[in-house]
């Protein structure tokens, strides 16, 4: 495995992760293995098991990965108990399947117990892989997003407990933003368009997009599913 420098804490107390992303395969072929990381190691620091046993041991050391692509037949563990546990203890990490088996129970238990992002079935192809990867990569580091601003609202937060750490949330918010920029965010969180919002607020589409941008860089979020999200959270719809 490749080593990694061990992550420190940001300003807000938060682990910081190496700025290449981190994905773990889990497979009992040697040959697939070495086959991801000649395909995904220019670009991202590689993590691989041979069993459910190995990759938790990896994971106990740390760092964490972003993404864990596990294939369901191995020895001991099976790859939807593994990712059931991944989910429970490590949830903001991506889980994919990879399987033999086009199977729709299987993928359906996938679902259920592992909460898993894909399901693909081997083969693969190089680029629809490539393509997976990289929505899930930009998954978690949506949530990752999302994750830093909701622990900066708690921290802020006079006390602990779901109605302190929404008031916080929103005060945050409101102090980041100009008084149109949340008029935005409203309507942004009711799910209505640029074209839908700008006539609401006597603006063009395209500034909307300009207040978009600028809300997404005041929060350090991604996209505007994290702002629909992050504007849910905060009691603002």
């Amino acid at each position: 495995m490749r080593a990694h420098d061990d992550p420190s804490p940001d300003a807000h107390g938060l682990e910081k992760r190496p700025e290449r992303p981190i994905i773990l395969f889990v497979d009992d072929d040697p040959l697939i293995l070495r086959s991801m990381r000649r395909l995904f190691g220019d670009t991202h620091d590689i993590q691989t098991a041979q069993s459910g046993a190995e990759a938790l041991a990896l994971l106990a050391k740390g760092p964490l990965p972003a993404v864990a692509l596990i294939d369901h037949q191995m020895p001991g563990m099976t790859g939807i108990d593994l990712l059931h546990t991944l989910h429970q203890d490590h949830p903001d990490m991506v889980r994919i399947m990879l399987t033999g088996q086009a199977d729709l129970p299987l993928a359906i238990e996938a679902v259920n117990r592992g909460q898993v992002f894909r399901f693909l079935t081997k083969p693969v192809g190089m680029e629809s892989l490539r393509q997976v990867m990289a929505e899930s990569v930009e998954l978690y580091q949506q949530r990752a997003a999302e994750n830093r601003l909701l622990a900066q609202a708690k921290a802020m937060a006079p006390a602990e407990g779901p109605d302190f750490e929404t008031s916080a949330l929103q005060q945050l918010i409101e102090a980041r933003l100009t008084a149109r920029e949340l008029d935005v965010l409203r309507l942004i969180g009711q799910g209505r368009s640029s074209k839908e919002i700008g006539p609401r607020l006597g603006i063009s589409p395209r500034t909307v997009d300009v207040h978009r941008s600028h809300i997404l860089d005041k929060l350090g979020l991604h996209n505007s599913t994290s702002l629909v999200r992050v504007a849910v959270k905060a009691g603002f719809i």
